[in-house]
């Protein structure tokens, strides 16, 4: 119940910071459809017709890619800021059920965010979105798909908040890893043109074995072996992110640097 009652109140505590920045949030909103309709556009000519919808899909799972990535990070840093992380880590309710519940109110932010955008993109481009429509059961599957997506950034980015526990400052990485994400997973260059060495590299990013699965699942192939290796790197870089995360946590309090700034 504590982790609920943690969501609750980071719900009304990003519900009233969108209520008070509203234009900010609006004029990001723009810049983001900007964005990403002119990588769409750009992006579009390399890929077949049967491709269209994963460039498309894909583009919008992207967007969980900068928050997913960085929440916890930016929130640790925030609270060492501040001089409240000590505070937090007193509290009834876990610090990582803390960020686990910031990061949920954030991914439905996002998944607001990517609705809108989706749907401005889908009404300039029209995207051929036929065959993932064709049918209930693959309708489906793409909704899993892109759930295992947003759930792998998401523990990637308690990895990234391990490192972040001890090394302090690592902005720099996010930034590297969401845009090797972008052209390396096989969202904008599709994978199966990537060079050999390119696409062993791609297969341990965050992203490629959904978007793998997602291409298999909308061309009508058999997407069971991508799909199988989705459900494994997710459970894998879960359990490893948050291991890890707890024994970042204990021996930085170990050290006496669990509130340094």
């Amino acid at each position: 119940m504590s982790i609920v009652k943690a969501i609750k109140a980071e719900f009304f505590k990003f519900y009233f910071d969108v209520k008070r920045y509203m234009f900010n949030y609006i004029v990001g909103l723009i810049s983001t459809a900007i964005f990403l309709s002119g990588l769409y556009w750009a992006v579009n000519a390399l890929f077949m017709q049967t491709g269209q919808a994963v460039a498309f899909v894909g583009l919008l799972l992207w967007l969980f890619a900068s928050s997913a990535l960085s929440n916890a990070t930016n929130h640790l840093s925030e609270e060492r800021y501040l001089g409240t992380l000590e505070r937090i880590s007193v509290t009834k309710t876990l610090l990582i059920h803390i960020l686990i519940a910031r990061n949920v109110v954030h991914c439905l932010f996002t998944l607001t965010q990517s609705i809108v955008v989706g749907g401005i993109l889908y009404v300039v481009f029209k995207p051929d979105l036929g065959y993932m429509l064709s049918s209930w059961k693959v309708s489906l599957m793409a909704v899993v798909i892109g759930i295992l997506i947003v759930v792998t950034l998401y523990a990637f980015g308690f990895f990234i908040a391990s490192l972040g526990m001890i090394l302090k400052r690592v902005g720099a990485i996010t930034s590297i890893l969401e845009y090797l994400i972008l052209f390396f997973s096989g969202i904008v260059v599709p994978w199966s043109s990537m060079p050999a060495p390119l696409r062993t590299f791609s297969n341990i990013l965050p992203m490629t074995w959904g978007i793998k699965a997602l291409d298999s699942l909308l061309n009508g192939s058999d997407f069971r072996w991508s799909f199988a290796g989705l459900i494994i790197y997710t459970v894998v870089i879960t359990i490893i992110s948050t291991r890890t995360f707890r024994y970042a946590t204990m021996l930085v309090k170990k050290k006496g640097e669990y509130a340094f700034y």
